[in-house]
């Protein structure tokens, strides 16, 4: 892998962990809001507030942190096989995605479903970045 694509994929592996971060947090959002749907506009903006600077930092985070390895042997067989395939990459994404839940939370009910729905996308964008070039070098 040459240096270009070795930077077009950690590229794509971030955007994607932004991707993931975002879909999470929407949803983490449109629960909080579901749940306590009477709430006055300065709480809103309190919890607008925390989610911004504490939520979505720590989200992101963790998401790098427990998607490095497993995109790193994803990406390598992508480049390896040449592959350029939308569904290989999504595919990976979703089950990084359900992998993990199952992983921290023992379970797949509906937090798997929030999983799964985070790692499409972020395979979608991984694609767009930098899985339609696979094995270009």
């Amino acid at each position: 892998m040459s240096c270009a694509a070795r930077l077009r994929a950690f590229d794509g592996w971030f955007r994607g962990c932004l991707t993931a971060t975002a879909v999470l947090d929407t949803m983490i959002f449109v629960v909080l809001a579901l749940i306590a749907p009477e709430r006055n506009p300065k709480q809103v903006v309190d919890d607008t507030f925390a989610m911004a600077v504490v939520v979505v930092p720590l989200t992101f985070f963790v998401t790098c942190a427990l998607t490095s390895v497993p995109a790193a042997i994803l990406i390598w067989l992508g480049e390896r096989l040449r592959t350029r395939a939308m569904v290989f990459y999504a595919g990976s994404g979703v089950v990084v995605g359900a992998s993990f839940c199952a992983l921290l939370f023992k379970d797949i009910g509906l937090l798997g479903a929030a999983f799964v729905l985070a790692g499409g996308p972020a395979g979608l964008v991984y694609w767009c970045v930098a899985g339609r070039y696979a094995g270009e070098d």
